[in-house]
């Protein structure tokens, strides 16, 4: 096994529950992959931040199993769908599932409300390069592009619906908003990412007789001493690796700025910025039981925005103030830090789906995966385990073809 992120570690837990030994191998110190917690540092308040702010949804049954499978599940808190959005001038809507909800969504005129309705009423396909040209072919205005439809789908798939895939939009649509309201949950996770993944992760491996090696970076397949293998590592590395061309994916960039300020800001647990560099602001003291003794600890996420990550650390917690005070109120800022991912997800642009290739290898014996291949879903937390799912399943099969 290579490669200790979330498709990994559900490959390797498949494979030893099936009664296989298992060694895996992870270049980092820390299991996980892109769900972390930062290092320590002394001034951080507790816990110390993660590497953004990640939220699973009820249709994440996979993601939700294997939290189950390392003794997790009961680290998440399960809320119906309720997204605050407060805009320009701080005033709030929320977006829930319900039509009666959506039509007093006031951060669009009534009229497009109702086709909001209508669109989600009558849900098919629809014709465009990009989502949000399909939103406009199913009479969507720009306004309720940007005021409506972004606020979950720039998060979902970490790209605004102007530069997102049809497919990906659509899929995105149908199974949260269209798919039951226990679809459309709100997972949130109240340990720090890295404790109750990574680490409960490890934990189970080795009580299953799995071995665990951190901090050993595989340079080549051919130096393993292994029988069958599962890649589970980034395109350009699983490239390396199994010697093929590298996938032509693009990448969209992740940036979260985590603030302690003197006084409470937010009053929601968590809520989007309309018009705001600050995309979304969630309130980490309250969602993970640790709320400061003086004033609010927030985390700041912005999705699919390069122009922020191309910012110096000072210049983009000043923006980020900023943006957070001139919405919520004035406020001294305490403590920050910053936290980036330079290549987050893939894009999930137009034609970007050919190019995500599924378990299978030319390898005899070896598999693929990451929230990066070809699973159905986007590049989240669920489409992670169920590639590692997909990985070992396969591999599996090719063993079990072999003993025939």
């Amino acid at each position: 096994m290579v490669g200790g992120g979330l498709a990994g570690l559900s490959a390797a837990l498949e494979l030893v529950d099936a009664g296989h030994e298992v060694t895996l191998h992870e270049a980092r110190p820390t299991l996980g992959g892109a769900v972390q917690t930062l290092p320590r540092r002394e001034g951080d308040p507790e816990p110390p931040p993660d590497n953004g702010q990640h939220i699973a949804l009820g249709c994440f049954t996979e993601y939700l199993r294997f939290l189950g499978r390392i003794g997790e599940g009961g680290s998440v808190r399960r809320l119906p769908l309720t997204l605050s959005v407060i805009d320009e001038r701080g005033r709030t809507a929320a977006i829930r599932s319900s039509p009666l909800a959506l039509l007093r969504y006031r951060h669009v005129p009534f009229g497009d409300r109702l086709r909001i309705l209508r669109a989600l009423a009558r849900w098919g396909d629809a014709e465009g390069a990009t989502f949000a040209e399909a939103l406009r072919a199913r009479g969507q205005s720009q306004r309720a592009i940007d005021r409506f439809w972004d606020v979950f789908i720039r998060p979902a798939l970490n790209l605004r619906a102007e530069q997102a895939s049809v497919a990906a939009g659509s899929f995105t649509v149908e199974t949260t908003l269209l798919a039951g309201k226990r679809a459309s949950d709100l997972i949130l996770p109240t340990r720090p990412l890295g404790e109750m993944h990574g680490e409960a992760a490890a934990r189970a491996l080795e009580a299953a007789g799995a071995t665990i090696r951190t901090g050993a970076r595989v340079e080549e397949l051919a130096g393993l001493d292994a029988e069958a293998l599962v890649v589970a590592v980034p395109p350009a590395e699983s490239a390396r690796l199994l010697g093929e061309p590298e996938p032509v994916l693009g990448y969209s960039p992740i940036v979260s700025v985590h603030l302690l300020f003197d006084r409470q800001l937010l009053r929601p647990p968590l809520a989007a910025l309309l018009d705001s560099s600050a995309h979304w602001v969630f309130d980490r003291g309250r969602l993970t039981g640790h709320e400061p003794e003086r004033g609010q600890y927030l985390t700041v996420v912005s999705s699919g925005a390069p122009e922020l990550e191309a910012l110096r650390g000072r210049e983009l917690v000043e923006l980020i103030v900023g943006a957070v005070t001139e919405r919520l109120g004035v406020a001294e800022l305490l403590w920050s830090r910053v936290s980036r991912e330079p290549e987050a997800t893939i894009a999930v642009r137009p034609g970007s789906e050919a190019h995500r290739p599924g378990p299978e290898t030319a390898r005899p014996n070896v598999t693929r995966a990451g929230a990066w291949t070809g699973t159905g879903w986007p590049p989240t937390m669920e489409g992670a385990v169920r590639s590692g799912l997909a990985a070992a399943r396969a591999l599996k099969a090719m063993r079990q073809e072999v003993a025939a």
